[in-house]
């Protein structure tokens, strides 16, 4: 479980970064622990002085959370 935390933080932090040099991008990862799999689709893009990002988290139980944000100048 601490893998999947960790994993999402970097992806986060990815996600920043890459959100300033591309127009659209996707970041995912999976992680496997000991009570089954997890998983993080993250999609973002920039357009007209805005960027949006939508990640989606599954946990190993199959419940998933959604999130999405948008920034503008």
């Amino acid at each position: 479980m601490t893998k999947f935390f960790l994993t999402t933080l970097v992806i986060g932090g990815l996600s920043v970064a890459a959100a300033a040099d591309a127009n659209a991008w996707t970041r995912s990862a999976t992680a496997n622990g000991p009570r089954g799999t997890s998983s993080v689709n993250v999609t973002g893009g920039c357009a007209n002085g805005s960027c949006s990002r939508n990640v989606t988290r599954t946990g190993p139980a199959g419940n998933t959370y959604t999130r999405t944000g948008t920034v503008s100048r």
